[in-house]
């Protein structure tokens, strides 16, 4: 091999691997690790939709491994509208990868956990949920305070295991996966802008998060 040919392969090899490390930049981990037991997570800010009381947010010890530290959503009132809301303070994405995965520990009126995107404040967003007391997963916009459905596919969500929920918004197209499994694919105008990512429950659900990635693309 010549001189320049090793040289130009260089060049290419260094370019590809400066564009993975720039695109692996923007992705964000929530672990929880660092944060103290029994105090609200750092990075985050809460909200509720709807009526009753706000959601308690707090980091506890996993009880399966306490060295690991998950964030809990603890309030169990028992408002029927009511949608509890943790919402990371920085960043603002259109298109974006999200996961986490999620425990349904407790609920009589709903065992329901999700993430939101395209983030305006506590009454404008987008979220996708799985429900442990229903057995499916929804896709939804609420617009001032209201949501409605714009998908929805029934799957068994069993309580009080670890599941991974995953979504992919690109434009106006959303894909969502459960537990490994496409389970959502669909389209929705409502939102259009950027906006900032988070948590969501619903009601009395009780839900321990962990490992809430964020990717923008």
């Amino acid at each position: 091999m010549n001189i320049s040919r090793s040289r130009t392969i260089s060049v290419i090899l260094f370019l590809a691997a400066s564009f993975l490390s720039a695109q692996g930049s923007s992705a964000k981990k929530f672990d929880f690790d660092k944060d103290s037991v029994g105090s609200p997570p750092a990075g985050f800010e809460f909200a509720r939709t709807g009526q009753g009381a706000e959601g308690k947010w707090v980091v506890r010890a996993d009880k399966d491994s306490p060295s690991n530290h998950v964030l809990v959503q603890e309030s169990a009132d028992t408002t029927d509208y009511r949608f509890p809301l943790a919402v990371v303070k920085e960043g603002s994405y259109k298109d974006v990868a999200l996961s986490v995965r999620a425990r349904p520990v407790s609920g009589e009126v709903d065992q329901g956990f999700g993430m939101v995107w395209r983030y305006k404040d506590a009454e404008n967003y987008y979220i996708t949920r799985c429900n442990a007391d229903e057995d499916n997963c929804t896709i939804y916009h609420t617009v001032a305070g209201r949501r409605r459905s714009f998908q929805n596919k029934p799957i068994k969500v069993a309580k009080n295991i670890w599941h991974t929920l995953k979504l992919e918004g690109s434009g106006n197209h959303f894909v969502v996966w459960f537990d490994g499994t496409k389970v959502l694919d669909a389209t929705d105008d409502t939102f259009k802008d950027a906006g900032r990512v988070g948590l969501w429950t619903k009601a009395d659900s009780v839900i321990q998060f962990d490992d809430f990635t964020i990717e923008g693309r």
